[in-house]
């Protein structure tokens, strides 16, 4: 019998949070799953979104057999249309997953007016179906969002699984629910490597029930005698499902606050409505719009779900205790409950705009982190996971290094051997032959790949470095006027700062940056043979060494010489 070979190369997700992307080779058929971003450090200013770089696929693109997504997040799925621009693959996602996809790739054309072609294959949540000859078990799984999978792709020495994202939460609603039994079919024919998320591996015992809002905000409900608004992540459809359910409860009515109308929440309650079972079902009675919001008569029946992006939501929120919100004014009697846990990235916003609503008359019910999980596994999940699966191989994905050491300890502790306990990063590819791991690892460079608007790999660290150096010292603009047949200065050289210095206080410094810039162009009067670039140079660099001396800053200068 032939014996595959079976190559595991991570492209994101390793060692970082979010960006996920890895790609299964199976006897050179290349499997994608999962293609998704990241949000930059906050020294990566103005930078949107980061993506992994795709020249290893670039390469590889006659071996590239399917793109499949998990689940419908960002950090899963929003490099696919990046992507897609790249190579055409088709694509393999659950029903509300591929809504979600088609929703973003339409997006994307609008925005960058491009027009890429894609194959979009629906499955359903635990079909067996077979993809260029390899069979493919899907899974469902309890995640934050509905419609999630796991993926199980066979080989002649059991299956490569791969968990995606999820908890064991027995009481999950419908849509949200896992099939054990799936899996334990998956887990009784055998399983060569299982790829286990380790986000949250540190964390003792299960994520449920403290992925739960209800029972933390059930008594704001109880208590509040006017408007509840609640900040919540849009793409946490558990948590927006609940929120709604609360609302039936108390009789209040709903308004779906997203202020950008392609956010998850919006998304799924108008797709829902085409649905003969929507995944989050309100009665019509219990619906409000964003004009009710000043209503007086409404005041005490309103429910106001605030959601959005990550990055989006401390920024609305910041927004609306400025006045700058059309519709929501905040009133000494609302009840305002941040439901939405700071994640990384987005420190420095959200701990603003959580200060700025203390200095509010509203009543304030911030959420920690440790007080509401995310819907990712913590420890007794993963031995959950481990005991169905029985994998031979164990390979922990999607967090940071000290994670990935967590959750190797939780296998470990599952007596899976030392050395059938896989620690890979991005780049690194490992490769299985007749059913044993091979001793060499073979690695890739994948950068990142930065987006800023509809940039693409245009931002570089050097781009980086002048945005922070603009933000830190400002920037001085010199402006000089000559005559391009004699190279004299024939107009009042001119310079300009923002965000350097005082004027009022730095006309020395002023005057010594306009005697740098005119000894300058007197050399090059004397000197017909130098070329302007060459004097733009040196009043640069010796205007930057006057300022760092005079001032201790070293601000973003542009001389301008202009000839006429």
């Amino acid at each position: 019998m032939k014996k595959d070979v079976v190559k595991i190369l991570p492209m994101g997700g390793q060692a970082e949070m979010g960006k996920s992307m890895y790609c299964i080779e199976i006897n050179e058929k290349i499997f994608i799953i999962d293609a998704g971003h990241r949000f930059p450090e906050v020294d990566k200013l103005g930078v949107d979104i980061i993506i992994p770089s795709f020249d290893y696929l670039k390469d590889n693109k006659d071996k590239i057999v399917a793109v499949i997504i998990t689940h419908g997040h960002d950090d899963v799925m929003m490099a696919l249309p990046y992507l897609l621009e790249e190579i055409n693959v088709p694509i393999y996602a659950p029903n509300l997953t591929a809504d979600l996809i088609e929703q973003m790739i339409h997006r994307y054309q609008k925005k960058t007016r491009s027009k890429t072609k894609y194959q979009l294959n629906r499955v359903k949540r635990n079909d067996s179906i077979e993809i260029a000859g390899v069979p493919v078990e899907f899974f469902p799984v309890t995640h934050s969002i509905p419609g999630s999978v796991g993926v199980a792709l066979w080989t002649n020495r059991g299956y490569i699984v791969y968990g995606g994202e999820f908890i064991i939460d027995f009481g999950a609603p419908e849509g949200f629910g896992c099939d054990i039994q799936k899996m334990m079919e998956i887990g009784k024919k055998g399983v060569l490597a299982l790829l286990c998320e380790s986000s949250y591996a540190k964390n003792d015992g299960y994520t449920s029930p403290k992925h739960k809002l209800t029972s933390q905000i059930e008594q704001d409900f109880e208590d509040s005698e006017g408007r509840i608004i609640i900040s919540s992540y849009a793409q946490n459809i558990f948590r927006s499902k609940e929120i709604v359910e609360l609302a039936k409860k108390y009789n209040r009515r709903i308004v779906f606050y997203g202020r950008d109308k392609y956010d998850s929440t919006n998304s799924i309650v108008r797709i829902g409505q085409q649905l003969k079972k929507a995944v989050i079902s309100i009665p019509k009675k219990l619906i409000a719009f964003s004009t009710d919001i000043a209503k007086e008569e409404l005041n005490d029946r309103l429910v106001i779900l605030l959601s959005g992006s990550p990055r989006r939501i401390y920024h609305d929120i910041c927004d609306i205790i400025d006045g700058g919100d059309e519709y929501l004014k905040l009133k000494d009697t609302d009840t305002f409950v941040v439901a939405s846990p700071v994640l990384p990235g987005t420190e420095k916003i959200a701990n603003k705009a959580i200060n700025e609503l203390y200095k509010t008359d509203s009543k304030i019910h911030v959420l920690k982190n440790k007080e509401l999980y995310s819907m990712h596994a913590s420890q007794e999940d993963i031995k959950v996971i481990i005991q169905i699966f029985k994998p031979k191989y164990f390979i922990p994905i999607k967090g940071e290094y000290q994670h990935f050491i967590a959750c190797g300890d939780i296998a470990r502790g599952m007596n899976i051997k030392d050395d059938h306990i896989i620690i890979i990063d991005n780049g690194e590819r490992i490769s299985f032959k007749g059913g044993k791991l091979e001793d060499y690892r073979d690695t890739f460079e994948i950068e990142d790949v930065m987006i800023d608007g509809i940039g693409v790999g245009d931002v570089g660290a050097k781009v980086i470095d002048d945005r922070i150096q603009l933000s830190n010292d400002g920037v001085v603009i010199i402006g000089v006027t000559i005559d391009s047949k004699t190279k004299k200065i024939i107009a009042n050289t001119d310079v300009q700062t923002r965000g350097f210095v005082y004027l009022k206080d730095s006309e020395n410094i002023i005057k010594g940056i306009i005697d740098i810039a005119e000894t300058c162009i007197k050399d090059l009067e004397k000197n017909p043979e130098l070329e302007v670039v060459e004097v733009r140079q040196t009043i640069k660099e010796k205007t930057n060494k006057f300022i760092t001396k005079e001032t201790g800053k070293k601000p973003v200068i542009l001389p301008i010489v202009i000839e006429v």
